[in-house]
Protein backbone atom coordinates (compact mmCIF):
# COMPACT_ATOMS: atom_id res chain seq x y z
CA UNK A 1 0.00 0.00 0.00
CA UNK A 2 2.79 2.38 0.94
CA UNK A 3 4.56 1.62 -2.33
CA UNK A 4 1.38 2.29 -4.32
CA UNK A 5 0.81 5.57 -2.48
CA UNK A 6 4.42 6.64 -3.08
CA UNK A 7 4.12 5.68 -6.75
CA UNK A 8 0.87 7.66 -7.04
CA UNK A 9 2.51 10.71 -5.44
CA UNK A 10 5.43 10.46 -7.86
CA UNK A 11 3.04 10.23 -10.81
CA UNK A 12 1.12 13.27 -9.56
CA UNK A 13 4.38 15.18 -9.13
CA UNK A 14 5.52 14.21 -12.63
CA UNK A 15 2.12 15.26 -13.98
CA UNK A 16 2.38 18.63 -12.24
CA UNK A 17 5.88 19.15 -13.66
CA UNK A 18 4.68 18.21 -17.16
CA UNK A 19 1.67 20.53 -16.90
CA UNK A 20 3.90 23.36 -15.68
CA UNK A 21 6.28 22.73 -18.60
CA UNK A 22 3.40 22.73 -21.09
CA UNK A 23 2.04 25.97 -19.63
CA UNK A 24 5.50 27.55 -19.81
CA UNK A 25 5.98 26.36 -23.39
CA UNK A 26 2.56 27.69 -24.42
CA UNK A 27 3.09 31.04 -22.68
CA UNK A 28 6.56 31.37 -24.21
CA UNK A 29 5.25 30.57 -27.69
CA UNK A 30 2.26 32.89 -27.29
CA UNK A 31 4.55 35.60 -25.94
CA UNK A 32 7.01 35.27 -28.83
CA UNK A 33 4.20 35.34 -31.42
CA UNK A 34 2.61 38.36 -29.72
CA UNK A 35 5.98 40.11 -29.51
CA UNK A 36 6.73 39.42 -33.18
CA UNK A 37 3.32 40.68 -34.31
CA UNK A 38 3.56 43.86 -32.23
CA UNK A 39 7.20 44.38 -33.24
CA UNK A 40 6.42 43.93 -36.93
CA UNK A 41 3.46 46.32 -36.79
CA UNK A 42 5.53 48.87 -34.87
CA UNK A 43 8.42 48.59 -37.35
CA UNK A 44 6.07 49.06 -40.29
CA UNK A 45 4.32 52.01 -38.61
CA UNK A 46 7.56 53.73 -37.59
CA UNK A 47 9.12 53.21 -41.03
CA UNK A 48 5.93 54.55 -42.61
CA UNK A 49 6.03 57.69 -40.45
CA UNK A 50 9.77 58.36 -40.79
CA UNK A 51 10.06 57.56 -44.50
CA UNK A 52 6.99 59.56 -45.55
CA UNK A 53 7.86 62.64 -43.47
CA UNK A 54 11.64 62.82 -43.92
CA UNK A 55 12.20 61.09 -47.27
CA UNK A 56 14.43 58.35 -48.67
CA UNK A 57 17.79 60.08 -48.07
CA UNK A 58 17.29 60.70 -44.36
CA UNK A 59 15.74 57.24 -43.96
CA UNK A 60 18.88 55.76 -45.53
CA UNK A 61 21.12 57.86 -43.28
CA UNK A 62 19.19 56.67 -40.22
CA UNK A 63 19.50 53.01 -41.27
CA UNK A 64 23.24 53.43 -41.84
CA UNK A 65 23.68 55.09 -38.43
CA UNK A 66 21.67 52.43 -36.58
CA UNK A 67 23.54 49.62 -38.34
CA UNK A 68 26.93 51.15 -37.56
CA UNK A 69 26.04 51.60 -33.89
CA UNK A 70 24.62 48.06 -33.75
CA UNK A 71 27.79 46.50 -35.19
CA UNK A 72 30.11 48.54 -32.95
CA UNK A 73 27.90 47.72 -29.98
CA UNK A 74 28.44 44.00 -30.58
CA UNK A 75 31.76 44.43 -28.75
CA UNK A 76 29.74 44.94 -25.56
CA UNK A 77 27.97 41.61 -26.14
CA UNK A 78 31.01 39.70 -24.82
CA UNK A 79 29.06 39.28 -21.58
CA UNK A 80 25.78 38.27 -23.21
CA UNK A 81 23.21 35.60 -22.38
CA UNK A 82 25.26 32.72 -23.83
CA UNK A 83 28.07 33.58 -21.40
CA UNK A 84 26.12 34.26 -18.21
CA UNK A 85 23.32 31.69 -18.31
CA UNK A 86 25.42 28.48 -18.09
CA UNK A 87 27.17 29.62 -14.87
CA UNK A 88 24.17 31.32 -13.28
CA UNK A 89 23.29 28.38 -11.02
CA UNK A 90 20.40 28.11 -8.57
CA UNK A 91 22.20 28.96 -5.35
CA UNK A 92 21.10 32.49 -4.27
CA UNK A 93 24.62 33.68 -3.39
CA UNK A 94 26.09 32.42 -6.66
CA UNK A 95 23.29 34.05 -8.68
CA UNK A 96 23.82 37.31 -6.81
CA UNK A 97 27.56 37.19 -7.45
CA UNK A 98 27.20 36.38 -11.16
CA UNK A 99 24.63 39.14 -11.79
CA UNK A 100 26.59 41.65 -9.67
CA UNK A 101 29.87 41.01 -11.54
CA UNK A 102 28.24 40.70 -14.97
CA UNK A 103 26.47 44.05 -14.53
CA UNK A 104 29.72 45.84 -13.70
CA UNK A 105 31.61 44.20 -16.54
CA UNK A 106 28.85 45.07 -19.02
CA UNK A 107 28.60 48.64 -17.72
CA UNK A 108 32.36 49.26 -17.91
CA UNK A 109 32.74 47.77 -21.38
CA UNK A 110 29.62 49.47 -22.76
CA UNK A 111 30.62 52.93 -21.52
CA UNK A 112 34.14 52.48 -22.91
CA UNK A 113 32.85 51.34 -26.31
CA UNK A 114 30.17 54.05 -26.48
CA UNK A 115 32.49 56.92 -25.55
CA UNK A 116 35.25 55.69 -27.89
CA UNK A 117 32.75 55.25 -30.73
CA UNK A 118 31.26 58.72 -30.22
CA UNK A 119 34.74 60.24 -30.06
CA UNK A 120 35.73 58.61 -33.35
CA UNK A 121 32.49 59.81 -34.99
CA UNK A 122 33.14 63.40 -33.87
CA UNK A 123 36.76 63.32 -35.07
CA UNK A 124 36.47 61.33 -38.31
CA UNK A 125 33.02 62.21 -39.69
CA UNK A 126 32.48 65.70 -40.99
CA UNK A 127 29.51 67.54 -39.40
CA UNK A 128 26.38 66.39 -41.21
CA UNK A 129 23.05 64.74 -40.60
CA UNK A 130 24.78 61.32 -40.89
CA UNK A 131 27.20 62.09 -38.05
CA UNK A 132 24.42 63.54 -35.89
CA UNK A 133 22.20 60.50 -36.45
CA UNK A 134 25.15 58.20 -35.68
CA UNK A 135 25.75 59.96 -32.36
CA UNK A 136 22.07 59.57 -31.46
CA UNK A 137 22.14 55.89 -32.44
CA UNK A 138 25.16 55.42 -30.16
CA UNK A 139 23.01 56.36 -27.16
CA UNK A 140 21.14 53.08 -27.62
CA UNK A 141 24.29 51.22 -26.49
CA UNK A 142 23.83 52.43 -22.90
CA UNK A 143 20.94 50.00 -22.39
CA UNK A 144 23.24 46.96 -22.70
CA UNK A 145 24.05 46.78 -18.94
CA UNK A 146 20.41 46.95 -17.86
CA UNK A 147 19.45 44.39 -20.53
CA UNK A 148 20.68 41.93 -17.90
CA UNK A 149 17.13 42.05 -16.51
CA UNK A 150 15.76 40.37 -19.65
CA UNK A 151 18.29 37.56 -19.26
CA UNK A 152 17.22 37.01 -15.65
CA UNK A 153 13.55 36.96 -16.65
CA UNK A 154 14.26 34.22 -19.19
CA UNK A 155 16.38 32.30 -16.65
CA UNK A 156 13.52 32.42 -14.11
CA UNK A 157 10.93 31.30 -16.70
CA UNK A 158 9.13 34.64 -16.88
CA UNK A 159 9.17 35.40 -20.62
CA UNK A 160 5.99 37.48 -20.44
CA UNK A 161 7.98 40.17 -18.59
CA UNK A 162 10.11 40.73 -21.71
CA UNK A 163 7.14 40.45 -24.06
CA UNK A 164 5.19 43.11 -22.18
CA UNK A 165 8.21 45.44 -21.98
CA UNK A 166 8.98 45.14 -25.69
CA UNK A 167 5.35 45.73 -26.58
CA UNK A 168 5.39 48.94 -24.52
CA UNK A 169 8.70 49.95 -26.11
CA UNK A 170 7.38 49.44 -29.64
CA UNK A 171 4.35 51.59 -28.84
CA UNK A 172 6.62 54.30 -27.38
CA UNK A 173 8.70 54.39 -30.57
CA UNK A 174 5.64 54.78 -32.79
CA UNK A 175 4.09 57.40 -30.48
CA UNK A 176 7.33 59.42 -30.39
CA UNK A 177 7.58 59.40 -34.19
CA UNK A 178 3.90 60.31 -34.51
CA UNK A 179 4.35 63.33 -32.22
CA UNK A 180 7.59 64.36 -33.96
CA UNK A 181 5.97 64.13 -37.38
CA UNK A 182 2.82 66.07 -36.50
CA UNK A 183 4.68 68.70 -34.47
CA UNK A 184 7.04 69.27 -37.43
CA UNK A 185 10.09 68.49 -35.30
CA UNK A 186 13.39 67.83 -37.02
CA UNK A 187 14.85 64.48 -37.98
CA UNK A 188 17.29 64.62 -35.06
CA UNK A 189 14.44 64.74 -32.53
CA UNK A 190 12.57 61.97 -34.36
CA UNK A 191 15.66 59.72 -34.35
CA UNK A 192 15.63 59.62 -30.54
CA UNK A 193 12.70 57.18 -30.90
CA UNK A 194 15.12 54.26 -31.28
CA UNK A 195 17.29 54.86 -28.18
CA UNK A 196 14.09 55.60 -26.23
CA UNK A 197 12.57 52.31 -27.38
CA UNK A 198 15.68 50.41 -26.27
CA UNK A 199 15.58 52.04 -22.83
CA UNK A 200 11.90 51.24 -22.26
CA UNK A 201 12.36 47.62 -23.39
CA UNK A 202 15.27 47.04 -20.98
CA UNK A 203 14.18 49.14 -17.98
CA UNK A 204 11.07 47.21 -16.92
CA UNK A 205 12.71 43.74 -16.66
CA UNK A 206 15.78 45.26 -14.98
CA UNK A 207 13.67 46.87 -12.25
CA UNK A 208 12.75 43.36 -11.01
CA UNK A 209 16.39 42.38 -10.51
CA UNK A 210 18.07 45.70 -9.75
CA UNK A 211 18.99 44.66 -6.20
CA UNK A 212 21.02 41.72 -7.52
CA UNK A 213 22.90 44.04 -9.87
CA UNK A 214 23.34 47.09 -7.62
CA UNK A 215 23.49 45.75 -4.06
CA UNK A 216 26.82 44.28 -2.92
CA UNK A 217 26.82 40.58 -1.96
CA UNK A 218 27.30 39.74 1.72
CA UNK A 219 30.51 37.93 0.86
CA UNK A 220 32.89 38.36 -2.09
CA UNK A 221 34.29 34.86 -1.71
CA UNK A 222 34.67 33.33 -5.18
CA UNK A 223 34.32 36.71 -6.90
CA UNK A 224 37.62 36.35 -8.78
CA UNK A 225 36.63 32.91 -10.09
CA UNK A 226 33.25 34.22 -11.30
CA UNK A 227 34.89 37.19 -13.05
CA UNK A 228 37.48 34.94 -14.71
CA UNK A 229 34.76 32.52 -15.89
CA UNK A 230 32.73 35.38 -17.38
CA UNK A 231 35.74 36.83 -19.22
CA UNK A 232 37.05 33.48 -20.52
CA UNK A 233 33.65 32.28 -21.73
CA UNK A 234 32.89 35.69 -23.20
CA UNK A 235 36.06 35.81 -25.28
CA UNK A 236 35.44 32.24 -26.47
CA UNK A 237 31.82 32.79 -27.57
CA UNK A 238 32.04 36.41 -28.77
CA UNK A 239 33.15 35.65 -32.39
CA UNK A 240 29.90 33.75 -33.00
CA UNK A 241 27.86 36.60 -31.50
CA UNK A 242 29.71 39.20 -33.61
CA UNK A 243 29.17 37.11 -36.76
CA UNK A 244 25.42 36.94 -36.12
CA UNK A 245 25.31 40.74 -35.70
CA UNK A 246 27.24 41.25 -38.94
CA UNK A 247 24.81 38.97 -40.79
CA UNK A 248 21.97 41.30 -39.77
CA UNK A 249 23.63 44.66 -40.48
CA UNK A 250 26.53 44.23 -42.91
CA UNK A 251 24.31 44.80 -45.96
CA UNK A 252 23.35 48.35 -44.93
CA UNK A 253 26.92 49.27 -44.01
CA UNK A 254 28.29 48.07 -47.35
CA UNK A 255 25.57 49.66 -49.46
CA UNK A 256 25.89 52.86 -47.40
CA UNK A 257 29.42 53.14 -48.79
CA UNK A 258 28.71 51.95 -52.34
CA UNK A 259 25.45 53.79 -53.16
CA UNK A 260 23.83 57.10 -52.26
CA UNK A 261 21.95 57.45 -49.00
CA UNK A 262 18.69 57.88 -50.95
CA UNK A 263 19.27 54.52 -52.68
CA UNK A 264 20.19 53.02 -49.31
CA UNK A 265 16.87 54.28 -47.93
CA UNK A 266 15.02 52.56 -50.77
CA UNK A 267 16.93 49.33 -50.16
CA UNK A 268 16.39 49.52 -46.39
CA UNK A 269 12.64 50.01 -46.86
CA UNK A 270 12.46 46.71 -48.75
CA UNK A 271 14.98 44.90 -46.53
CA UNK A 272 13.18 45.81 -43.29
CA UNK A 273 9.94 44.20 -44.52
CA UNK A 274 11.77 41.05 -45.59
CA UNK A 275 13.60 40.92 -42.25
CA UNK A 276 10.28 40.97 -40.43
CA UNK A 277 9.15 38.10 -42.64
CA UNK A 278 12.40 36.15 -42.03
CA UNK A 279 11.88 36.45 -38.27
CA UNK A 280 8.57 34.61 -38.76
CA UNK A 281 10.49 31.65 -40.17
CA UNK A 282 12.90 31.61 -37.24
CA UNK A 283 10.03 31.88 -34.75
CA UNK A 284 8.11 29.04 -36.40
CA UNK A 285 11.23 26.85 -36.41
CA UNK A 286 11.94 27.43 -32.72
CA UNK A 287 8.28 26.93 -31.83
CA UNK A 288 7.84 23.69 -33.80
CA UNK A 289 11.28 22.20 -33.08
CA UNK A 290 10.52 20.90 -29.54
CA UNK A 291 7.69 18.68 -30.80
CA UNK A 292 8.97 17.93 -34.32
CA UNK A 293 12.77 17.70 -33.93
CA UNK A 294 14.08 17.81 -30.36
CA UNK A 295 11.89 14.89 -29.26
CA UNK A 296 13.80 12.45 -31.53
CA UNK A 297 16.14 9.98 -29.78
CA UNK A 298 18.90 9.47 -32.36
CA UNK A 299 20.80 11.87 -34.61
CA UNK A 300 19.60 10.31 -37.90
CA UNK A 301 16.01 10.69 -36.70
CA UNK A 302 16.68 14.28 -35.60
CA UNK A 303 18.15 15.03 -39.03
CA UNK A 304 15.19 13.47 -40.84
CA UNK A 305 12.70 15.46 -38.78
CA UNK A 306 14.71 18.68 -39.32
CA UNK A 307 14.67 18.03 -43.08
CA UNK A 308 10.89 17.64 -42.93
CA UNK A 309 10.56 20.88 -40.92
CA UNK A 310 12.81 22.70 -43.40
CA UNK A 311 10.64 21.44 -46.27
CA UNK A 312 7.46 22.70 -44.57
CA UNK A 313 8.99 26.11 -43.87
CA UNK A 314 10.32 26.31 -47.43
CA UNK A 315 6.77 25.73 -48.68
CA UNK A 316 5.58 28.62 -46.48
CA UNK A 317 8.33 30.80 -47.98
CA UNK A 318 7.25 29.85 -51.53
CA UNK A 319 3.63 30.80 -50.79
CA UNK A 320 4.78 34.17 -49.43
CA UNK A 321 6.91 34.79 -52.53
CA UNK A 322 3.97 34.12 -54.85
CA UNK A 323 1.79 36.37 -52.69
CA UNK A 324 4.38 39.18 -52.78
CA UNK A 325 4.40 38.99 -56.59
CA UNK A 326 0.65 39.65 -56.78
CA UNK A 327 -0.04 41.99 -53.83
CA UNK A 328 3.45 43.09 -52.77
CA UNK A 329 3.45 46.30 -54.81
CA UNK A 330 0.17 47.56 -53.34
CA UNK A 331 1.21 46.77 -49.75
CA UNK A 332 4.68 48.28 -50.20
CA UNK A 333 3.40 51.56 -51.64
CA UNK A 334 0.71 51.76 -48.97
CA UNK A 335 3.45 51.65 -46.29
CA UNK A 336 6.17 53.78 -47.88
CA UNK A 337 4.45 55.84 -50.56
CA UNK A 338 5.21 56.36 -54.27
CA UNK A 339 8.63 57.93 -53.53
CA UNK A 340 9.91 54.43 -52.66
CA UNK A 341 8.47 52.65 -55.72
CA UNK A 342 11.96 51.46 -56.77
CA UNK A 343 12.02 49.26 -53.67
CA UNK A 344 9.14 47.04 -54.90
CA UNK A 345 11.22 44.71 -57.14
CA UNK A 346 13.93 44.54 -54.46
CA UNK A 347 11.34 43.43 -51.91
CA UNK A 348 9.84 40.80 -54.22
CA UNK A 349 13.28 39.44 -55.16
CA UNK A 350 14.42 39.35 -51.51
CA UNK A 351 11.22 37.51 -50.54
CA UNK A 352 12.11 34.85 -53.10
CA UNK A 353 15.63 34.58 -51.67
CA UNK A 354 14.06 34.28 -48.21
CA UNK A 355 12.86 30.78 -49.17
CA UNK A 356 16.44 29.64 -48.54
CA UNK A 357 16.36 31.39 -45.14
CA UNK A 358 13.14 29.58 -44.19
CA UNK A 359 14.58 26.19 -45.18
CA UNK A 360 17.75 27.02 -43.24
CA UNK A 361 15.70 27.84 -40.12
CA UNK A 362 14.25 24.34 -40.19
CA UNK A 363 17.52 22.54 -40.96
CA UNK A 364 19.41 24.50 -38.30
CA UNK A 365 17.28 22.90 -35.60
CA UNK A 366 19.26 19.71 -36.32
CA UNK A 367 22.54 21.52 -35.62
CA UNK A 368 21.11 22.95 -32.41
CA UNK A 369 19.70 19.60 -31.27
CA UNK A 370 23.02 17.75 -31.68
CA UNK A 371 25.13 20.75 -30.58
CA UNK A 372 27.08 21.21 -33.82
CA UNK A 373 28.08 24.73 -32.84
CA UNK A 374 31.17 24.72 -35.04
CA UNK A 375 29.03 24.17 -38.13
CA UNK A 376 26.76 27.03 -37.05
CA UNK A 377 29.81 29.28 -36.73
CA UNK A 378 31.10 28.21 -40.17
CA UNK A 379 27.69 28.97 -41.67
CA UNK A 380 27.64 32.48 -40.16
CA UNK A 381 31.17 33.23 -41.41
CA UNK A 382 30.18 31.99 -44.88
CA UNK A 383 27.11 34.26 -44.91
CA UNK A 384 29.17 37.31 -43.86
CA UNK A 385 31.77 36.56 -46.55
CA UNK A 386 29.03 36.20 -49.18
CA UNK A 387 27.39 39.50 -48.17
CA UNK A 388 30.75 41.28 -48.41
CA UNK A 389 31.68 39.73 -51.77
CA UNK A 390 28.29 39.92 -53.52
CA UNK A 391 28.19 43.71 -54.22
CA UNK A 392 31.60 43.50 -55.94
CA UNK A 393 30.66 40.45 -58.04
CA UNK A 394 27.24 41.53 -59.29
CA UNK A 395 26.81 44.28 -61.93
CA UNK A 396 26.68 47.84 -60.60
CA UNK A 397 23.04 48.24 -61.70
CA UNK A 398 22.02 45.24 -59.57
CA UNK A 399 24.06 46.06 -56.48
CA UNK A 400 20.95 46.45 -54.28
CA UNK A 401 20.00 42.85 -55.08
CA UNK A 402 23.43 41.62 -53.98
CA UNK A 403 22.96 41.09 -50.20
CA UNK A 404 19.89 38.85 -50.51
CA UNK A 405 21.57 36.95 -53.37
CA UNK A 406 24.71 36.43 -51.28
CA UNK A 407 22.74 35.12 -48.30
CA UNK A 408 20.67 32.71 -50.41
CA UNK A 409 23.67 31.37 -52.37
CA UNK A 410 25.78 30.91 -49.22
CA UNK A 411 22.99 28.96 -47.49
CA UNK A 412 22.43 26.73 -50.52
CA UNK A 413 26.17 26.03 -50.83
CA UNK A 414 26.54 25.35 -47.09
CA UNK A 415 23.68 22.84 -46.89
CA UNK A 416 24.63 21.14 -50.17
CA UNK A 417 28.15 20.56 -48.82
CA UNK A 418 26.96 19.40 -45.37
CA UNK A 419 24.23 17.06 -46.61
CA UNK A 420 26.32 15.89 -49.57
CA UNK A 421 29.19 15.01 -47.24
CA UNK A 422 26.78 13.03 -45.03
CA UNK A 423 25.42 11.13 -48.04
CA UNK A 424 28.96 10.39 -49.30
CA UNK A 425 30.10 9.07 -45.91
CA UNK A 426 26.97 6.91 -45.62
CA UNK A 427 27.60 5.27 -49.01
CA UNK A 428 31.26 4.50 -48.29
CA UNK A 429 31.88 0.91 -47.15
Amino acid sequence: MHRRAAHARRCDADGDILNAFIRLLFSSFAGVVCEKIIGALAAIASNHLFANIYGARLFGELQFALSLAYVIGSVALIFGAQVIQPILGKHPRLRHMVVYRAFRLRLTLTLAVMLLFMGIVVIVMRPSSVSELTLIAAFALIVEPIALGSLMAYAESKPWVITRARAYASCVRVLWLYIAAHASLGVIVAAFAWPLEACVAAAAPFSRYRELALKSPKSFRGSAAVTKALVVRGLRIWPAIAASVLVLRMDRLLLGVLVSKADLGIYASAASLVEQWNSVGTTLALALAPSMVFSARTEPLVRAKALKLGLYLGLVGCIAWVGSYFVGRKVFLMIYGPAFVQGVPIMIYATGCAIATFVDAGLSTWLLAVRRYRLIMIKQVLIVAAIVAAPFVMPRALVMYAPSTGIAVSLVVFWCVVLGNLAFNRERP
